[in-house]
């Protein structure tokens, strides 16, 4: 089965060249893909899913393309396998501002404004003066 993983923080000189020659050490790679426009993230699909969890953990927070990067298992839609919990990945959207707020994909109503959720009586109220 092919697994995906997820390489954030790449800057703009991300180069194929090297993330395949970093990563083909854990094993065999099915593909790697380097966003050009917005650049700053990677995804590359390994054959096995051990030697990708292998890639993670010796990989994260280490220098590749001149650039600390993240490397995570991906959650991008048409690929790699299923793990519960946390991880990342960028799933389409807008670019490396979503990284850096710390979320992934497209903002939802949620994340564009803290009052969606709140009753308009509660948003009505005058601030509290100390």
């Amino acid at each position: 089965m092919v697994t995906k993983v997820y390489v954030g923080n790449l800057g703009d000189n991300g180069k194929k060249e090297e993330i395949q020659r970093e990563f083909e050490k854990y094993g065999r790679l099915r593909d790697v893909w380097v966003a050009r426009n917005p650049p700053g993230f990677a995804f590359v699909e390994f054959e096995d899913a051990r030697d990708a969890d292998d890639a993670i953990k010796d990989l994260d927070g280490k220098h590749i393309c001149g650039a600390r990067v993240r490397v995570e298992l991906s959650r991008h839609k048409g690929g790699g396998r299923s793990r519960g919990g946390g991880g990342g990945g960028y799933r389409g959207g807008g670019g490396r501002r979503f990284e850096e707020r710390g979320g992934f994909g497209r903002y939802d109503d949620r994340s564009r404004s803290p009052y969606r959720w709140q009753s308009r009586r509660s948003r009505s109220r005058s601030p509290r003066r100390f």
